[in-house]
């Protein structure tokens, strides 16, 4: 069945403010494990990886090591999966080492259009690799970010990827993400978030927030325009469509 925006709108409207539990709890009845959940090993995505794991939902847990990621980050992922045994880690690389893509056609993050390309070569080619292999991904974004991802809703489309978007926290405040965190010690916080970085990516192109300063400001810092890597459709303003199987008419439509 080909599915559109417009096909969503139900089932956008039945989980408006859904509590984030709920939404995974669909995402797995209806998807099993067709669908993964997508993390960078920063506090949402940890977040909501602890909400999968202690609800009792296997998910396969998609990580994309960029091969320039902190140590801290690659520490992050390695205790989630220690500690979280119905998920299952899988880490996704690109196919070439950052000194052979260096070698190859330069430093290529100095600049926007190199930018682009380098986060596409390194977070959005890696993910690319494993299309066809899950029907739904499932993201921790929130609307409370705000730029484009104000517009996020609990479910939309990747035509790249043929496969739904679904973000169980989309309607979730700063406010009610913090509480979560404090609440629960068994969420896997990344330390480089108490050393001054709300969000977190490769090494060179992240830096620490001044308290005054919005959260992203140190991605990308060099590149004044510059505020997401792309890997996420709802970043791009990415529209079309998707083909899934018809079994799923009855859940979607």
């Amino acid at each position: 069945m080909r599915v559109g925006k417009a096909d969503l709108e139900r089932i956008n409207q039945r989980f408006a403010g859904a509590p984030p539990l709920d939404v995974l709890r669909f995402a797995h009845a209806t998807f099993g494990a067709r669908a993964a959940i997508l993390s960078s090993m920063q506090r949402a995505g940890t977040a909501l990886c602890f909400l999968a794991d202690r609800a009792g939902l296997a998910f396969d847990v998609l990580f994309v090591d960029t091969g320039v990621l902190h140590q801290e980050t690659l520490a992050t992922r390695d205790e989630l999966a220690r500690t979280h045994p119905r998920l299952r880690v899988r880490t996704l690389s690109p196919a070439r080492t950052f000194l052979e893509q260096t070698a190859a056609e330069g430093l290529l993050y100095l600049s926007r259009e190199g930018q682009e390309r380098c986060c596409d070569l390194r977070k959005s080619a890696p993910l690319r690799s494993v299309k066809g292999e899950y029907d739904a991904l499932i993201g921790a974004l929130r609307s409370g970010e705000g730029g484009a991802r104000s517009r996020v809703l609990p479910f939309s489309l990747d035509p790249e990827m043929n496969a739904l978007r679904i973000h169980p926290f989309a309607s979730l405040s700063d406010e009610a993400l913090a509480a979560m965190i404090a609440a629960e010690p068994g969420i896997v916080i990344n330390p480089l978030h108490r050393m001054g970085f709300p969000t977190i990516g490769c090494f060179p192109c992240t830096t620490p927030v001044l308290p005054d300063e919005p959260e992203r400001a140190g991605r990308w810092r060099h590149l004044a325009s510059v505020e997401y890597c792309g890997i996420n459709p709802v970043d791009r303003g990415v529209s079309g469509e998707v083909e899934l199987p018809d079994h799923y008419a009855a859940a979607l439509l």
